[in-house]
């Protein structure tokens, strides 16, 4: 876990979030500036604040993930978690696309721990920490596939720059969020309300 570089995801999640905060701000987001309009000017979440409060890498490579077809999803699978074809097209055929439940991967990992297949257990285990937190499915319940390859040389997952990815994900939830007829924000809500928390605190006694 400390190699992957995202050993501190599993620490960093709120049990609960206020949605009256986040509403707040969310309401304030510009998608044409990536920024939140304040009373007081403009402001943002930079890269600085995603490395000071997820403690994860902001440099290194950079991974542009592909959408994956059900039976490429499959495919990867048992190439990657120790399954076989056959279960994981019933997953990807489940889950009506590239995606695996957050239980199926939780599963697995149990699964592969049990039988000593460790490189397995941990990629299954990885997919499901960052399907929980910085890269979360709008569904709350799956992981999308097009991040399994990421895990694929587990010895060099921790070049990746992680930070860049979750802020990513945060501008794309804002961006949906902020129109009209989305009825909720998705994503990874702990990062927001933190960042939130603490622009406050700092407003406050600056």
């Amino acid at each position: 876990m400390t190699a992957s570089g995202l050993r501190s995801l599993e620490r960093t999640s709120l049990n609960k979030v206020d949605p009256n905060l986040i509403s707040a701000f969310v309401e304030r987001w510009h998608p044409e500036t990536s920024s939140f309009h304040m009373p007081f000017g403009e402001m943002t979440i930079t890269l600085d604040d995603v490395a000071c409060l997820l403690h994860i890498p902001i440099r290194g490579d950079f991974y542009t993930p592909s959408s994956f077809t059900e039976e490429e999803a499959a495919a990867l699978a048992a190439e990657l978690l120790g399954v076989s074809l056959q279960c994981a097209a019933r997953e990807t055929r489940k889950q009506r696309g590239g995606y695996f439940s957050q239980q199926w991967l939780f599963d697995n990992y149990i699964r592969q721990c049990e039988v000593e297949n460790y490189d397995c257990a941990a990629r299954s285990y990885l997919l499901l920490l960052i399907g929980c937190t910085i890269c979360t499915d709008k569904s709350f319940t799956r992981v999308d596939a097009k991040y399994l390859p990421m895990f694929r040389v587990l010895s060099t997952c921790s070049r990746f720059a992680w930070g860049v990815i979750a802020l990513v994900e945060l501008y794309d939830t804002l961006n949906d969020a902020s129109i009209f007829t989305t009825k909720g924000l998705a994503g990874y809500a702990t990062l927001l309300q933190v960042f939130n928390i603490r622009f406050i605190f700092q407003l406050l006694f600056s």
